[in-house]
């Protein structure tokens, strides 16, 4: 009998669980890098220039937002994240700022996939909202390499570093205030190019 009833109170709580109403899901904001570029469009017969897409250092090849609150230690949002990779969504930006120099036709492939003079590689080397100082900062570093392909070497590197300080210390001022290090970087990196190349 004991076993009965144990059998039948297991039953019944199981049940009873069952019941429970299911967790609401948890909603998550997602953003997005953005830069519109101003500028002119490039003769048909200018120098065909490929952006690859940007490697990413560890930590940031996520679509987490990092933030740190103490050197050296990584933390991101549970609430907030990018809408993509901030490396892959820096590639069609990158790009756009070089063309509008006027002086490359600018596209973003993987390498080797087209037959270009010259090639822009990068490397996001960090990009979070660094609480350790007040107000908050918005770090952006990005390391760039221009190469003459058809000579097969290296024409000029450069390493940016951008900071911001971000209007609120929170994910938004951090996604506002890296949309603004973008406007700051991506001319600073199409001018890099067009020095590098005369």
């Amino acid at each position: 009998i004991r076993n009965l009833l144990a059998v039948y109170a297991i039953v019944l709580l199981a049940a009873g669980c069952s019941l429970l109403p299911k967790p609401a899901p948890v909603a998550t904001d997602q953003y997005v890098l953005e830069y519109t570029a101003a500028g002119v469009s490039p003769p048909p017969d200018a120098p065909v220039l490929i952006v690859t897409t940007p490697r990413a250092h560890g930590g940031y090849e996520t679509p987490r937002m990092a933030y740190m609150q103490q050197a050296y230690g990584l933390r991101y949002y549970t609430l907030s994240r990018w809408a993509d990779t901030p490396a892959r969504m820096l590639a069609p930006l990158l790009a756009n700022a070089v063309q509008q120099t006027g002086r490359f036709q600018a596209l973003y492939t993987s390498p080797g996939s087209l037959t270009a003079e010259l090639r822009l590689d990068t490397e996001l080397v960090r990009l979070h909202q660094d609480f350790t100082r007040q107000p908050s900062v918005l770090q952006l570093g990005l390391r760039a390499q221009l190469v003459d392909v058809s000579k097969g070497r290296v024409i000029a590197t450069r390493q940016f570093d951008i900071s911001v300080a971000a209007a609120t210390d929170d994910a938004y001022g951090g996604v506002v205030a890296a949309n603004q290090a973008i406007a700051q970087l991506l001319p600073e990196v199409a001018q890099f190019c067009v020095a590098g190349y005369d």
